[in-house]
This record gives structure tokens, C-alpha cells and sequence, in this order.
């Protein structure tokens, strides 16, 4: 092997410090506050809700319930006008399944469809309007409705109603409709469905919003406005922050409202 010359070390010194330089001034350009970066909310065009659907079922044995959401719609956008939905890292939504990495708190499919919201809306008020029907139409409907033309699972599906958006409280709704248990593969189908119909219900809304033809149809249950009327804002007590059903979590099992 031929030996390095001083004058072939400093070479390798120049071409080194030329390449850190480069790489410097890349950092500093994606860095850089004035860099050029896609303002919300990004431009969203009109989606078929059953082919999010689908896409979303078969995104979800990819990466689960908030991965299948977001990257079933987002995904279709990329395949389209390309940037910046194409350099979206969809990874990253895989934090959410199982209500955030396994912690059962808010359904991954909610949590894709608010992301997917946030993108899109016009404003934060639209933002709030567009999660609040989303949130209410998952809590008081009969799920999964999607069956798939090809499942993974091919199984009698039970439908069940979480009246709460907490996966935690969802599926073990569903598993005593169902009689199945939490970690089997029929648990699996059924959050894969669930993941199909969140999509669609998402891009529904998104739709209705963009066409201007918007109109919520799920308001809060009586027993909740009563709990709201004294607990939030405005009410005697102003001790609760929050817009779920209180009735998945409060007062069951016999237990009661203590007299005021």
C-alpha cells in the first residue's frame, strides 16, 4: 500500500473541511428561520371517503389505528401534487396506537383524524368545529362499520358503542360485546375496520368544510350538558375542563350523583 505524502494528508484535510462546510451551510439552510416552509393550512382536494377507507384498513397492519388515519389521506395527497405531503415523515404517527404507545388513552384513529384536521382547516375555530364532529360521531355510533372486500380476519364482526373517546374505554366496550379479549387477532380486525371507518369520517368532514356544505350533527348527550351545565365553564363549580361523555366513566356500577 503506497504511503500518505504530507501534501496528501493536506488534501485529504481540504476536501474534509470543504464537506464539513457544505454539510455546515445545508444545517444551517434547514435551519434558518427565513428558509422557505409550507404555511397551514395546506391545500386539501377532494378525496373518495371509501378509498380512504380502504387504504386506511390496509394501513393499519402497517404502522396501527393513527398511522392508518393519517397516511390512508395524507398518502393519496402525495401520490398527487407531491410536496410537501410526499416529504411528510408518516412514521412518526405510529406513537398513537393503542392510545399513544399502549397507554389506552385517546383512540389513534381520533388522534390521526384531529392531525389530518389541523392540516387542513382554515382556522383553529374550524379546527376545533371539524375534531368536535368527529370526536362526537366516534363516541355515539355502532363501529366498525367498514367490512373489507379482502379482510386479513375473515370474522363475525360485533359492533359496539364506546360512548368515550378513550381507546382504553372503547375497546373494552367492545370486548364485552364481543366476548373477545384485548390482545387477540380479532381485537386486531376489529381496530383495523375502526381505523377504515375514522378515515372516511374524517374526509367526510374535511369535504363537507371545503364545499362549504359543513353542518355538525352530533351535539353533546343531555346527561353530559347537565354534568357541563354545573362542572365547566360558567357553571357553580367551573372543576372540570373537557368536551367527552361523562357517563363512560362517572357513576356507573350503582354509584350516584351526591345530593347537592
Amino acid at each position: 500500500m503506497k504511503s500518505l505524502t504530507r501534501r496528501d494528508l493536506l488534501g485529504l484535510a481540504g476536501i474534509a473541511a470543504g464537506s464539513w462546510a457544505f454539510s455546515s451551510c445545508v444545517r444551517e439552510q434547514w435551519a434558518s428561520p427565513t428558509a422557505k416552509k409550507p404555511h397551514l393550512p395546506w391545500d386539501f382536494a377532494r378525496l373518495d371517503p371509501d378509498i380512504a377507507a380502504d387504504r386506511a384498513y390496509q394501513d393499519y397492519y402497517q404502522g396501527h389505528c393513527m398511522y392508518g388515519v393519517f397516511k390512508s389521506i395524507v398518502g393519496q395527497l402525495a401520490e398527487q401534487p407531491g410536496e410537501p405531503y410526499k416529504s411528510f415523515p408518516f412514521d412518526m404517527m405510529k406513537y398513537g396506537a393503542g392510545g399513544v404507545a399502549g397507554w389506552g388513552s385517546l383512540c389513534g384513529g381520533l388522534n390521526g383524524g384531529a392531525a389530518v384536521i389541523g392540516l387542513f382547516a382554515a382556522t383553529q375555530d374550524e379546527a376545533r368545529l371539524l375534531t368536535h364532529e368527529l370526536f362526537r360521531w366516534y363516541e355515539a355510533t355502532a363501529l366498525p362499520i367498514y367490512v373489507p372486500k379482502k379482510p386479513k380476519l375473515a370474522v363475525e364482526m360485533p359492533k359496539s358503542v364506546s360512548n368515550s373517546v378513550l381507546c382504553h374505554v372503547s375497546v373494552s366496550s367492545w370486548c364485552k360485546v364481543s366476548g373477545h379479549h384485548a390482545f387477540g387477532k380479532e381485537h386486531n380486525e376489529r381496530c383495523a375496520r375502526l381505523t377504515a371507518d375514522t378515515a372516511k369520517m374524517t374526509v367526510q368532514i374535511l369535504d363537507g368544510s371545503l364545499q362549504g356544505q359543513f353542518a355538525g350533527t352530533h351535539t353533546l348527550s343531555p346527561e353530559t350538558k347537565s354534568c357541563k351545565s354545573c362542572h365547566a365553564r360558567g357553571g357553580e363549580l367551573e372543576n372540570s375542563l373537557g368536551e367527552m361523555s361523562c357517563t363512560a366513566c362517572h357513576f356507573k356500577g350503582g354509584l350516584m350523583h351526591p345530593n347537592l
